[in-house]
């Protein structure tokens, strides 16, 4: 084990009534700490492939939301408001003091946008990691095969409800823009799922996240799917430390 994992730290949290599953590890001198929000229905283990590089030059912390592998569930809400609060206590609870870099992918994007609309002062950076949009189930999602339209309907029973999904949805719709603060979109161009009109609406959508910071910047990884961090967590750990450097 090399030094910046010696300081890692993995346990649950009591954050009022539910326990959260966490690990906080990387390199102790960072003055940011990356806060890491994992897509719909994932768990913290889902960051394993860029975990050891990235932890190498920056303080990661990595965790389950309600009702996700480790952590406890219990009656409230599991939509984007909720998981920004439950998120925020986690983290003062925890002892990780701002400023943070958020990085969302997909459903995560939704939390962090939120996250960082509420708390500006508290972001240093943002990065959306092929993140959900606002309008996409509107616009998008009736426009995918039948097949694909009942896969993405069908996993709506893993964590948040598909209403409280669109709760989400509505809730970054209705959110501030991000100003001034740093923003990297990272979008996967190979996505065979989408139809040509599903995709040009996934595209136009991720075109409209850059316009939330006036100090932003797309990267299109061209041969990831939706999973960049996963298909290619070279390019993944690369914005992070493009982020890092910005930031720091």
């Amino acid at each position: 084990m090399n030094d910046v994992r010696k300081n890692e730290i993995n346990q649950k949290m009591d954050i009022g009534g539910i326990e959260l599953n966490y690990e906080l590890f990387g390199e102790k001198n960072a003055n940011v700490t990356m806060v890491f929000d994992s897509g719909y229905g994932w768990d913290l283990n889902n960051w394993n492939s860029i975990r050891n590089e990235v932890s190498k030059f920056a303080k990661m912390f990595i965790y389950d939301r309600a009702g996700i592998g480790e952590s406890g569930i219990d009656d409230r809400p599991r939509h984007s408001k909720q998981n920004v609060a439950n998120l925020r206590i986690l983290l003062q609870k925890a002892g990780v003091k701002p400023p943070y870099v958020l990085v969302g992918h997909s459903f995560g994007g939704a939390n962090v946008r939120l996250f960082a609309s509420e708390y500006p002062e508290e972001v240093a950076g943002v990065i959306l990691l092929d993140s959900v949009h606002e309008n996409q189930n509107k616009f998008m999602a009736p426009l995918f095969s039948d097949t694909v339209k009942e896969e993405y309907y069908g996993q709506f029973r893993f964590e948040a409800s598909l209403n409280e999904f669109e709760e989400s949805l509505e809730q970054v719709r209705a959110s501030k823009p991000l100003g001034n603060i740093p923003l990297l979109v990272v979008t996967g161009g190979a996505q065979p799922h989408h139809t040509s009109d599903s995709w040009t609406y996934w595209t136009k959508f991720q075109e409209e996240l850059v316009k939330l910071s006036t100090n932003s910047k797309h990267i299109i990884v061209e041969d990831a799917g939706h999973a960049i961090h996963i298909d290619r967590p070279d390019a993944v750990i690369k914005a992070l430390k493009e982020m890092y450097e910005l930031v720091k």
